[in-house]
């Protein structure tokens, strides 16, 4: 666990009005936009402008407490409302109390079997959508860093995930960034990261240390403890951090025609043929809490 004693946030201010450039020297075949992969993500960002800074909980000096301040900067559905999609079990709820609480120190998006049931469609969820939408050279900058502490749960069937999308319907073509997204399934769990690009224009992997092609699996619970997700996504490339470490890179042209949102969300169950067992199989695992403590964006 990577220990702060200023946010990460703080120390992009700091550094950007002398306007460093670490982090920007390119790797063959790559353009000047691209990060080196011998580089910490802190190290990047220090040469890019702080965007946005959203520290969720109820404290005093949080940014956003309560379902009013969440709502005017997120929403809560994504591409289907309320609807169950891709064979998922889950229902996304509107901004409430039972699937969006805050705590002290976070915002728990929370699944929930009240009303409902161990099946498909008994179970209501929470995410959050950023109203902003982000795109290398299209939206204002050429490089944009993200970065989100959370926490998730290890339970059977869970699928927390956080990734880039174009949400708005029709205008996406399948281009899509995660980072992370965990599946406690038949061959995968709590222990295994994942952060796979999709889309038409997936390209070849530029560094990795991943344990095999689809996941990384350092011997460590990840859901025992906060971490920090991080993204670096230039107009050619994504590079995929955790805790600060660069653990995935690969070539990838966004072709979408709508710029993305940033989303995160605790997503429980499917039935689909390509996810075995990712179904939970007990109420005492409900309610289920995804906790985030922290969302900070960068640009460049």
């Amino acid at each position: 666990m990577k220990t702060q004693t200023t946010s990460p946030f703080t120390r992009s201010l700091v550094a950007v009005s002398g306007l460093f450039l670490l982090g920007l020297s390119p790797m063959k075949g790559q353009s000047s936009y691209d990060p080196s992969t011998s580089q910490t993500f802190d190290q990047i960002v220090q040469g890019m402008r702080a965007l946005r800074w959203y520290n969720f909980g109820t404290q005093s000096g949080k940014t956003v407490s309560n379902l009013q301040q969440l709502a005017t900067t997120f929403n809560p559905y994504g591409i289907a409302g309320t609807t169950v999609i891709q064979q998922e079990w889950e229902r996304y709820q509107p901004f409430n109390s039972t699937n969006f609480v805050f705590q002290p120190n976070s915002l728990d998006l929370t699944a929930s079997i009240a009303g409902g049931g161990v099946y498909p469609g008994g179970i209501t969820s929470g995410q959050i959508w950023t109203k902003e939408t982000f795109q290398p050279g299209v939206t204002g900058y050429n490089v944009y860093g993200f970065m989100v502490r959370m926490k998730f749960p290890p339970g059977k069937g869970m699928w927390p995930g956080i990734w880039l999308y174009a949400q708005q319907a029709g205008r996406d073509d399948g281009s899509e960034i995660d980072n992370p997204e965990f599946l406690m399934m038949q061959n995968q769990n709590q222990y295994d990261w994942t952060g796979f690009n999709h889309g038409p224009h997936v390209g070849a992997d530029i560094y990795s240390i991943k344990s095999n092609p689809w996941t990384w699996r350092p011997g460590m619970d990840f859901s025992a403890d906060y971490h920090d997700y991080e993204t670096i996504w230039t107009p050619d490339a994504t590079y995929k951090y955790f805790d600060g470490r660069l653990v995935y890179a690969q070539y990838f042209k966004y072709t979408s025609p709508g710029s993305a949102q940033l989303g995160i969300n605790l997503a429980v169950g499917s039935n689909a043929n390509g996810l075995p067992g990712l179904q939970p199989n007990s109420a005492s695992e409900f309610p289920a809490v995804m906790s985030i403590q922290y969302m900070c964006i960068w640009g460049k």
